[in-house]
């Protein structure tokens, strides 16, 4: 820019400074108004040329939707007519469908009762089905029957024929039982007397036979007790003439048996010599029972109550008469004996 304030458009400005410009200031102004202007027409004529192009569109636009509008109106129009028509056929049809239904329902009862009256011609049938087959059974077993009752009624004159037959050989017989009959009363009353002889000997026998019966009863009684007594004489004897019980030989266990508090309480060892242990009546059993098995000879059984024991005189004779029936040598060979002796044994 030089000091007039005007663009320097030149193309070499230096030059001009070193030598004389030929141009003017007004030729530089010149030319910027015109590069200005031509720019200007480029652009309103690029301007100019894309509102054509946009009003051509628009016009374009304008006459599609005149056409679109008049293509609508008639589609429309054509629209509203086909409307109008399928409405009316619609109420066609729904009046249709209302006399069909109608008849529906009318065929349907019409079905029903069809079907109500197959039913009953069916049930009937099966009815006249069962009838059927029934009278034919009947009539089977009717002529099962018949011919059971001509069989019968030939079996009967068959037999009526031979009963017949019979009777007359009866008659014959008849006459000769008559007269058999009478000789037979005659020797039932000779009989019956005979039977009257019998009896009363019969009845004195009775009496001689009870008498006798008495006699031995007596005699039986006699001799049962002579039996006892002699019973009683041969255990007195064994009991005198068998050797005192002793501890020689055989092995010895010791019992002792006392009650505390309403408790029995039991304690044993085998031997003379050691301490006694406390044991239950059960395993007390247990040990005896083995120690018999173990030991031929048998056990010598010796049961202990201490003094103030708390027992009475018949727990103290049941427990000892039990240890000698069971394991003591001696009370287990010996027969049943009586109770004063037994009691006699058990207090030793």
């Amino acid at each position: 820019m030089n000091d007039g304030g005007f663009t320097d458009l030149r193309v070499n400005p230096q030059e001009g400074q070193v030598n004389e410009s030929f141009w003017p200031s007004f030729t530089d102004i010149m030319t910027t108004v015109v590069m200005i202007f031509l720019i200007a027409m480029v652009v309103l004529l690029v301007r100019n040329m894309e509102l054509v192009k946009q009003l051509r569109a628009t016009m374009e636009a304008e006459r599609i939707a005149a056409e679109l509008a008049r293509a609508t109106g008639e589609e429309k129009d054509s629209l509203a007519t086909a409307l109008h028509r399928t409405e009316e056929q619609l109420q066609q049809a729904r009046l249709e469908i209302l006399r069909l239904r109608e008849k529906g329902v009318e065929r349907e009862k019409v079905i029903t009762d069809q079907i109500a009256t197959i039913n009953e011609l069916l049930a009937q049938r099966d009815d006249l089905t069962q009838q059927a087959a029934q009278l034919k059974l009947g009539k089977q077993q009717l002529e099962a029957r018949l011919r059971d009752q001509q069989a019968r009624i030939t079996t009967l004159t068959q037999s009526l024929k031979n009963r017949e037959l019979e009777l007359q050989a009866s008659r014959s017989d008849v006459k000769n039982l008559q007269a058999n009959i009478a000789s037979l009363q005659e020797s039932l009353r000779s009989s019956q007397e005979q039977s009257s002889r019998l009896q009363k000997a019969l009845a004195a026998r009775s009496q001689e036979l009870e008498a006798a019966r008495q006699a031995a009863k007596t005699m039986e009684r006699k001799y049962l007790v002579l039996v006892g007594d002699y019973d009683n004489l041969k255990v007195k004897y064994d009991k005198l003439v068998r050797p005192a019980r002793s501890a020689e030989g055989r092995h010895i266990v010791e019992v002792r048996y006392w009650k505390k508090d309403g408790k029995y309480h039991i304690a044993w060892h085998e031997g003379d010599e050691g301490e006694f242990q406390p044991i239950s009546r059960r395993r007390l059993e247990l040990v005896l029972s083995r120690l018999l098995k173990e030991h031929p000879n048998g056990l010598y059984v010796k049961v202990i109550f201490p003094e103030n024991s708390g027992l009475s005189y018949n727990e103290a004779w049941e427990f000892t008469n039990h240890l000698h029936r069971k394991y003591d040598y001696y009370f287990r060979d010996q027969g049943p004996s009586d109770t004063a002796d037994d009691k006699a044994a058990g207090e030793e």
